[in-house]
Order: structure tokens, then C-alpha cells, then sequence
């Protein structure tokens, strides 16, 4: 299933194999890379971005809606500055998790919310989900502070997932105000 949608300023799509260089502006910054789950070093090269990049397009097709994985481009110039992805969290992959990354040129902008806020929308309306989680480590303030802003109340703290001690929010689809 390709997917495409739009904010006032953002266009959320598909990854394509020519993001390569810009996925490697998000994905092999050590600023975004330490905070990623589960615990991966940051990609050093377009090379091996371009092949991740392949993996996750080969593998989009066999997602169960709402699970997948997108680039975030600005409408105005196309240029992508960050993803987003939905995703059954481990072990027992019954949670399904909202998560966003975006290059650290882009922060400070809300585009993290306002990508996140129409992926959700989303979600709620055409996943046949009814609560989504987030997950971030304790000293992510940034993504703390985001999942805060969309709306997500915080249930705890967990070891249960990736094997990392992480903060978990939720939210559920009659609690979300698009």
C-alpha cells in the first residue's frame, strides 16, 4: 500500500532508494542515532543507508495497515528531513508503536508533531487501531516532549521492549484530538 499525506507544510510518503543521502542526514547522526530503539549504531555511509532504505521499501508491502515506514519531506521544497514509522513492539507484538526522526537541522521546527499528528490521524481512522505507543529512553527530552504534545500520557517505565529501560506513552483514538 503507498501512502501519502499532507499537512500545511509537510508531506509525509513513501521512502524511496534516492532518499539515500538525505536518510543518511537523519539516520547517521549520532545526535538522532543515540536515541534510536532498538540501540543501533548510527549508518556511516550512503551506501549502507541506500541498502537499508531497499530493505524497509521491499518490505512495506507486507505491513499490516497501520504498520510501516515513511519519509517526511517540507512541501515547499521537497527536501526530506525526517521518518516516521508504525510498528508492532516486541516481545509480544500486540502494542503497536508511533515513532518519528528527523535530521537535526529540522528541530525546533514541530515537524515531528505535525507529521506525527496526521500519521495518527491516520491511523486511527483507516488502521482499525484503536491506541498507539510511544517509547523513548529517559533522557530523550526532545521526544518526550513531543510525544507530550501529541497528546500521549505517560504509563510507566519498561525494560520490556528492545531490552532498554524506556519511558512508554499511549494514546487511544477517543483520547486523540486531530
Amino acid at each position: 500500500m503507498t501512502l501519502t499525506l499532507q499537512t500545511d507544510r509537510l508531506l509525509i510518503r513513501d521512502w524511496e532508494e534516492d532518499d539515500a543521502d538525505a536518510a543518511l542526514e537523519i539516520y547517521g547522526s549520532a545526535d538522532v542515532a543515540q536515541w534510536l530503539s532498538p540501540a543501533i549504531d548510527k549508518v556511516t555511509d550512503v551506501a549502507t543507508m541506500r541498502v537499508i532504505l531497499q530493505a524497509w521499501i521491499e518490505a512495506q508491502p507486507n505491513f499490516v495497515v497501520p504498520a510501516g515506514r515513511w519519509a517526511v519531506t517540507r512541501k515547499d521544497d521537497g527536501e526530506v528531513v525526517g521518518g516516521l514509522l508504525i510498528r508492532l513492539l516486541p516481545p509480544y507484538e500486540e502494542d503497536l508503536e508511533i515513532g518519528w526522526q528527523l535530521r537535526p537541522s529540522a528541530w525546533g521546527n514541530g515537524y515531528a508533531s505535525e507529521a506525527s499528528r496526521a500519521l495518527m490521524t491516520w491511523a486511527f481512522d483507516e488502521g482499525a487501531t484503536d491506541e498507539l505507543y510511544a517509547v523513548a529512553r529517559p533522557n530523550n527530552k526532545r521526544a518526550i516532549a513531543t510525544a507530550k504534545r501529541l497528546g500521549m500520557e505517560w504509563v510507566g517505565e519498561t525494560d520490556k521492549y528492545y531490552d532498554l529501560n524506556l519511558q512508554v506513552y499511549r494514546i487511544r483514538a477517543s483520547e486523540f484530538k486531530d
